[in-house]
């Protein structure tokens, strides 16, 4: 189970080690990005300042061409995206050398400006190609389905992975050969995939009544939470409340009953586009649609 940031693996004394992230996938919106390039675009930022040096006081009055204020900047765009979204993409635009800033003073005001590179994107209206390669290092579209590889469950993997793939997405799992391979491709996927869905099935039946899951579901949880994914889970009915109820107090879970999975599989979609849209990322193609 995880501890310390450690995935300990079944019937292994050894550990993998990941690193503790943020309880989202972070992922850099080309969108977001061009949007504050274009609001630099065009604008003038004037600043005025008082030197208290000189008697009497010194009024000066600076403007700044492609350039805005950080409240100038963020406050318009909050209308449309989350704050810690627009503070990423400048973090980005910035270590990227498109975004740069203007000071007045040690601890003057200062202001973002485009740089001759942000300056190339505006009059563009895209990044270069090798630079678009940087955007969504994790791949927005790609789910990472935990599951028991059973009989039982094949059909229930089946009838999940044709529903996702219908609406564009696409499906990995942790099936894998050899130890070792596992221990470095399993991380590799639930980090690769923006999000992290686990179909929570009865394994065991309790002496008192209810089920378990594979304990390796558990941990395949535990593993994706380490890794900064929000796990959503779909939950058999008749899962022992001690251990399935404890999961569904922290993460989003869905309720299903076996015979009837593809009732529920729509709002298991629908959740991942609304994650998408809500972070400025294109919706994945739908292959229903460019089919008919």
């Amino acid at each position: 189970m995880m501890e310390g940031g450690q995935f300990d693996i079944a019937g292994d004394s050894r550990n993998v080690a990941v690193p503790h992230g943020r309880w989202w996938a972070v992922v850099i919106s080309e969108q977001v990005c061009l949007d504050i390039i274009g609001l630099l675009h065009g604008s003038t930022s004037v600043l005025t300042t008082t030197d208290h040096t000189t008697d009497p006081p010194a009024v000066k009055k600076s403007e700044d061409a492609n350039a805005l204020t950080d409240s100038g900047l963020v406050r318009p765009l909050l209308a449309k995206y989350d704050l810690a979204d627009i503070d990423t993409a400048i973090r980005w635009l910035t270590l990227g050398g498109y975004v740069g800033r203007a000071e007045y003073g040690l601890r003057g005001p200062w202001v973002h400006t485009l740089t001759d590179k942000g300056l190339d994107v505006a009059t563009n209206g895209r990044f270069p190609d090798e630079e678009r390669e940087l955007f969504n290092l994790v791949m927005p579209h790609l789910v990472f389905l935990a599951h028991q590889f059973t009989d039982d469950d094949s059909p229930l993997e089946r009838h999940i992975r044709a529903r996702l793939d219908d609406a564009g997405y696409e499906v990995v799992d942790g099936k894998v050969d050899g130890l070792e391979p596992f221990r470095h491709a399993i991380l590799q996927k639930i980090t690769k995939a923006r999000f992290f869905l686990c179909l929570l099935t009865r394994r065991s039946e309790l002496a008192a009544g209810g089920y378990v899951s594979s304990v390796w579901l558990y941990q395949e949880i535990g593993a994706a939470v380490a890794v900064g994914r929000a796990p959503l889970l779909l939950v058999e009915s008749g899962m022992d409340p001690h251990y399935a109820g404890e999961l569904q107090k922290t993460y989003e879970y869905i309720p299903f009953e076996r015979d009837k999975i593809s009732e529920v599989l729509p709002e298991v979609v629908r959740r991942f586009d609304v994650d998408l849209e809500r972070h400025a990322i294109p919706l994945p193609v739908s292959r229903v649609a460019s089919r008919s």
